[in-house]
């Protein structure tokens, strides 16, 4: 396939879904190398049309049916995309859990996607059986690895087993429409607990297609140390078999072996995020820093001297505005966008800022970004069992982003911030409104209110202010959300106030909180480099928001 030949709108008749896509490849192309393990083997395009249909008869033996959801908690590896490719030819549909939830946060999605069955590697079902021996209600799992499984201990309370790969044939061999949910990923929004976003195959094609232009990137090898529970991941997949590339996996993120990654395996494009700019804009410049097969990157956001950046490392350099509910609206390709620009409307959208009425606002003020798709299905179908939020996300006819922008007289949108009160940390977004839940749970606590604070690595942290009964011990609060919140979480700081600031109507003054640098009785966790809320050599998965 040639780059004239991608379509720059999508065409429904036309256009593959990606089982189909990888499936077609699989039968053009059998020997030619698809998918690449940092650590492990490589797979060919055969070898993986096998492994989805294998775990097409696990998962079919398994009792999955169409309709049904499939949960993962899968690190970035073959049986991430195997696993996905066979629930959708399945008719059934991938829910990827964030590998990171543990306790009441996990149990709540669990509860909210209600999967047939969990397909986990073995290193990730200690939460759930956690959560079983809590007499929490797990579903069937499914470990994702070709070792032998003991019958769990009497009491546990759950059912984990071996896919049985020898299984039958399933009678359905599904070829996924456009229109048809593809995953639903998990993401926390602006307030409240966090919401399944159904996204169809169109959403993830579009999402691929403009993340940052084509030219010149047939036979990409694309590196994804993204997690797959996030579009982050999922984008240079669909990525690569668009562009008959290659995609090489590792799990997580590591500064230390970017380069030697990037030069073993020829990697040409990747994306990069904030802490990973920061990383590569601060190490001592060196001859080697242009001795390598890099070319393509999208970073989110941009460093802020993109000329130095480009011409020290010898790449070209695009960002963009997304996020999991749409397909990549707002992009700059390689042109030469403003410093802090994240791109214009790319074609197929239609983009306004507006003010809390919906009105328009002049270029250059601050207001909310509302966007439309002009091609069908390139944006989410809903949210899973959330009427009233998709509605409210589409009041107006616009989708409602919830984050502040404004726009230049020229076209160019910059992002300014969350509208409300999620923390985008190291890739994830946090609600609060979900954290300060799960913090109340502490029987000494009484109320409490997180804001996410700039650091110093170009990321954010989280500042918790809390409101004690008499005897809480903050140290012992500090040990407790360790406990029982995944690290991406965890406050790096807490304070315990006598009361907090409110608005006439009770609501907390959050701003004024952001503000507050001096409150009394400062806690800051004392934690093992493995679980800093921040490591520069491992940041965590980042979604492609800037």
């Amino acid at each position: 396939m040639t780059v004239a030949e991608l379509p720059h709108s999508l065409d429904l008749e036309g256009m593959l879904a990606l089982p189909a896509l990888l499936r077609r490849r699989a039968a053009e192309k059998p020997h030619a190398v698809f998918l690449r393990q940092v650590d492990g083997d490589d797979l060919d395009y055969a070898g993986l049309e096998r492994r989805v249909r294998g775990w097409m008869r696990a998962l079919a033996a398994a009792g999955v049916r169409p309709g049904d959801r499939v949960a993962t908690l899968l690190p970035p590896s073959f049986d991430a995309v195997a696993v996905w490719m066979a629930a959708a030819r399945l008719a059934a549909v991938e829910t990827p859990l964030n590998t990171a939830l543990r306790g009441s946060l996990l149990s709540y999605v669990l509860g909210d996607a209600e999967p047939r069955c969990v397909v986990a590697a073995p290193g990730l079902v200690g939460p759930l059986r956690e959560l079983a021996s809590r007499g929490k209600q797990v579903p069937p799992v499914l470990l994702a690895a070709g070792v032998p499984v003991q019958a769990p201990p009497s009491g546990e309370g759950f059912d984990l087993r071996a896919p049985d790969f020898n299984a039958d044939e399933p009678a359905i061999d599904h070829d996924p429409r456009p229109y048809e949910a593809a995953t639903i990923v998990y993401t926390s929004g602006t307030s409240g607990r966090s919401k399944g976003v159904v996204v169809p195959w169109a959403q993830q094609y579009a999402t691929a297609r403009w993340l940052m232009p084509l030219d010149g990137r047939v036979g990409d090898v694309w590196y994804g140390p993204w997690a797959m529970f996030h579009v982050s991941g999922k984008v240079g997949l669909y990525s690569s078999a668009l562009l008959d590339g290659q995609l090489v996996l590792r799990d997580g993120f590591s500064a230390s072996s970017f380069w030697d990654d990037v030069r073993r395996f020829g990697v040409t494009s990747t994306m990069i995020v904030a802490s990973t700019v920061a990383y590569l804009t601060n190490r001592p410049a060196d001859p080697s820093d242009r001795d390598h097969t890099l070319r393509n990157v999208c970073a989110a956001p941009l460093p802020e001297d993109t000329d130095s950046f480009e011409q020290r490392f010898g790449v070209r350099l695009s960002t963009l505005y997304n996020m999991t509910e749409v397909a990549s609206p707002i992009v700059t390709g390689w042109s030469d966008a403003p410093t802090g620009s994240c791109g214009r409307a790319r074609e197929g959208v239609e983009a306004r800022v507006v003010d809390e009425n919906g009105d328009d606002v002049a270029d250059g003020e601050a207001g909310e970004l509302v966007l439309r798709m002009t091609v069908p299905h390139e944006i989410m179908t809903g949210y899973w069992r959330a009427p009233e939020a998709t509605v409210e996300a589409w009041r107006d006819l616009w989708f409602h982003t919830g984050d502040a922008v404004r726009r230049d007289a020229d076209g160019w949108f910059y992002f300014l911030d969350r509208l409300k009160d999620t923390i985008r940390r190291g890739g994830e977004n946090i609600s609060s409104v979900e954290l300060e839940a799960l913090v109340n749970e502490h029987p000494l606590v009484r109320e409490s209110a997180a804001v996410g604070v700039p650091n110093a690595h170009g990321d954010r942290d989280v500042k918790l202010f809390v409101v004690g009964e008499p005897g809480l011990d903050v140290a012992e609060l500090a040990t407790d959300l360790d406990d029982r919140l995944p690290r991406y979480m965890r406050p790096a700081c807490i304070a315990l106030l006598p009361s907090l600031p409110k608005t006439h109507t009770a609501r907390i003054r959050k701003a004024q909180l952001r503000d507050l640098d001096d409150a009394p009785d400062w806690v800051r966790p004392r934690r093992t480099p493995r679980t800093m809320p921040h490591d520069p050599q491992r940041p965590p998965a980042e979604e492609m928001t800037t």
